[in-house]
C-alpha cells in the first residue's frame, strides 16, 4: 500500500466535515426562525437532473458502476450552467433517501491552477478548508500516486475521461452550534472530462460507515479566525446533552467545477450533498442546516483562492515538504505555544466560560495524545493565516523559514 498522502478533497469531506450536526435541534429562537424563512425559499431540484446524481452516486460507490455514461450526467451539467435567482435554495427530492441541499459559487480561477493547489497530492487536503475540515489525507489509491498527479497536466490533449479510485480518512471542525466534530473513511472518485469544448472535473464521495462517535470540540471566537479546541472526548458540546453519543450515518457528495468560458480564469464550482446524522439511529438534520454549512465552506473557500497573497503551488508544495520534515517533538512544542497562545487571547471569552471548557484549554497534556496529522495540522493553518495576513498565533513563517508565497498563480 502506498503511503498516505493528504490530497483536498474539498469534497465535502470537505463539505461533509464542515457540516456535523449544523446546528439541528440546538439553534437559538431567533436562527430557527431564519431556518424557516430558507424552508419557504427551497425548491426542488428539477426531475430530469436526477438520473444522472444516482448514476453518478453509483459511480462512487464500490461494485455498482465503473465507467461514466455522459448522457446521463448531461441535465446534471446543463443545471449546474444555467442561471438561477439567487433567493432560491435547492434541494433535491426524498427519493434520495436523505436530506439535501446544493450550492454553487463562481470563482476567478482557471481549471488548471485550481487543480494544481486544490487536487495535488503534495499539498494537505485540508489547507483550503480551515472552517470545515481539521484533517484529510488518502489512504489507498486504486491505481497509484501516479494515477492522480499532475492532473492539470491532462488537460491539454483531454479526450477520454480520466477516472481516479481512492479511499479518503476525513476529520471536521467542530460545529458552530453543537461543537461536535468526526472522523469517517469515504470511497472517492474523481472524473476529469470535456463536455461541450469545456474542461469539468468532478469530486465524488460516499461515506464507508458510520463515523467514530462524534467528540466535543470548542469554535474559539469568531469562526473566521479558524482557532478550535479538540477535546477527545465523546459527546457533544452543548448544556445537557454531553452524554449524547452522536454520530455520521451518511454522507454523500458531488461536486462539479465547470468551465464558464473555456480558456478564461473563471468556474462554477457546485455542490450537491446529502447527509444524515443524530444519535440512536434518529436523522437530526436538515436540509437548512446542510445548505447552512455549506455556505461556511464556501465563504472561505473563495476568499482562500481569490486572494491576491494567496501562494502558487510549488510555494504550498515547498511549505509542505518542510512541514513533514518536522520531528513530533518540535511539532509539539509548536502546539504547546499555540495553546497557551489561545489560553491568553481568548481568556475572557464565552466559549470557554463554562468550567468543562477552559480545563480542555487550560489542559496541555492532550497535546501528547496527538497523533502527527494532528499535530501537523496546526502548523498547517498557522502558515496559511501568515500568508494571508490574518491574525496568528506562532510565527510559523520565521521559525521554520517556510515559503511565505514569491510565486504566486498565473491568471489570465
Amino acid at each position: 500500500m502506498m503511503k498516505a498522502k493528504p490530497f483536498v478533497a474539498l469534497t465535502l469531506s470537505v463539505l461533509v466535515g464542515l457540516l456535523a450536526l449544523s446546528g439541528a435541534a440546538f439553534a437559538r429562537d431567533e436562527e430557527n426562525r431564519n431556518l424557516h424563512g430558507q424552508e419557504n425559499r427551497e425548491k426542488t431540484i428539477p426531475e430530469d437532473v436526477n438520473p444522472g446524481l444516482n448514476h453518478l452516486l453509483d459511480l462512487v460507490t464500490p461494485g455498482k458502476a465503473e465507467s461514466l455514461d455522459m448522457q446521463a450526467v448531461k441535465p446534471v451539467l446543463d443545471f449546474v450552467a444555467s442561471d438561477k435567482s439567487p433567493d432560491d435554495i435547492f434541494v433535491a427530492d426524498n427519493s434520495f433517501g436523505a436530506p439535501s441541499a446544493y450550492i454553487e459559487v463562481d470563482l476567478n480561477q482557471s481549471l488548471e491552477d485550481l487543480l494544481q493547489i486544490s487536487y495535488n497530492p503534495d499539498i494537505p487536503a485540508y489547507l483550503l478548508t480551515p472552517s470545515s475540515m481539521r484533517l484529510g489525507y488518502w489512504k489507498t489509491v486504486s491505481q497509484g500516486k501516479e494515477s492522480y498527479a499532475n492532473l492539470w497536466e491532462r488537460l491539454s490533449g483531454l479526450t477520454d475521461p480520466i477516472l481516479v479510485r481512492g479511499v479518503e480518512t476525513v476529520e471536521n471542525t467542530p460545529d458552530i452550534h453543537t461543537g461536535a466534530y468526526y472522523k469517517y473513511d469515504l470511497d472517492r472518485l474523481l472524473i476529469l472530462f470535456k463536455y461541450q469544448g469545456r474542461n469539468v472535473f468532478l469530486s465524488l464521495s460516499r461515506q464507508k460507515d458510520r463515523s467514530d462517535v462524534g467528540k466535543k470540540g470548542i469554535v474559539l471566537g469568531d469562526d473566521k479566525d479558524w482557532n478550535y479546541l479538540y477535546s477527545g472526548e465523546k459527546g457533544i458540546n452543548k448544556f445537557g446533552l454531553g452524554w449524547v453519543d452522536s454520530y455520521m450515518y451518511e454522507s454523500s457528495s458531488i461536486i462539479v467545477y465547470y468551465e464558464s468560458e473555456p480558456g478564461k480564469p473563471r468556474l462554477r464550482c457546485a455542490v450537491f450533498k446529502w447527509l444524515k446524522a443524530g444519535w440512536k439511529n434518529i436523522n437530526m438534520v436538515k436540509s437548512h442546516h446542510i445548505y447552512n454549512g455549506m455556505q461556511r465552506w464556501a465563504k472561505d473557500y473563495k476568499t482562500i483562492v481569490e486572494h491576491p497573497n494567496f501562494p502558487g503551488s510549488a510555494s504550498l508544495v515547498n511549505a509542505w515538504t518542510q512541514i513533514e520534515a518536522i520531528d513530533v517533538e518540535e511539532l509539539k512544542r509548536v502546539n504547546h505555544l499555540y495553546y497557551q497562545s489561545l489560553q491568553k487571547r481568548y481568556a475572557d471569552d464565552d466559549a470557554v466560560s463554562s468550567r468543562w471548557a477552559a480545563g480542555v484549554l487550560e489542559d496541555e497534556s492532550r497535546i501528547d495524545q496527538c497523533n502527527v496529522h494532528e499535530l501537523r495540522s496546526v502548523v498547517v493553518i498557522e502558515y496559511l493565516k501568515s500568508v494571508l495576513g490574518k491574525p496568528y498565533e506562532v510565527d510559523v513563517l520565521s521559525r521554520y523559514g517556510l515559503d511565505s508565497g514569491k510565486i504566486k498563480l498565473s491568471r489570465n
